[in-house]
């Protein structure tokens, strides 16, 4: 047990220097995916938190794929760390918005975003009814399911 306990530790370790080290590289979208591949929700928050979404989502956005994952993930407790996790969703939404307008959604991915943001429209009216800016996202992400 407690070699399985200290291997555990090292990999978290192991993945967290990853991270930092494309942080430091500017390789936004290359920390965010070693993130979501952890599977730690602590840990994708916690890389979000040093990464300036501005940066991430600028130039070229996370893949469709990346970007569903991360979705995916941050609706869990939606109700913690709130604002750090809609102002993530809200840029992936955008992305998901300007894909469904320029006619790249073939029928694969419809069926993505819808089995991702459908829980995520629950999860809003669950867990944060009351918050503005979730409000607002809400009316964007049924604006997607509309088009989908």
């Amino acid at each position: 047990k407690q070699w399985y306990q200290r291997r555990v530790r090292a990999d978290e370790e192991d993945t967290q220097a990853k991270i930092t080290t494309l942080i430091r590289q500017c390789n936004y979208q290359g920390a965010v995916y070693e993130a979501l591949c952890a599977t730690d929700i602590t840990v994708l928050l916690e890389t979000c938190r040093m990464i300036d979404p501005e940066q991430l989502f600028a130039i070229r956005p996370p893949s469709r794929e990346t970007l569903l994952c991360l979705v995916h993930q941050m609706t869990e407790d939606l109700h913690e760390e709130t604002d750090l996790k809609l102002e993530y969703i809200g840029r992936s939404a955008m992305v998901f918005q300007k894909v469904i307008r320029e006619g790249h959604a073939d029928e694969e991915l419809r069926g993505q975003m819808s089995m991702v943001l459908r829980p995520l429209l629950i999860a809003i009216d669950e867990r944060i009814p009351r918050n503005s800016t979730a409000r607002m996202l809400k009316l964007a992400v049924q604006s997607i399911l509309d088009q989908i």
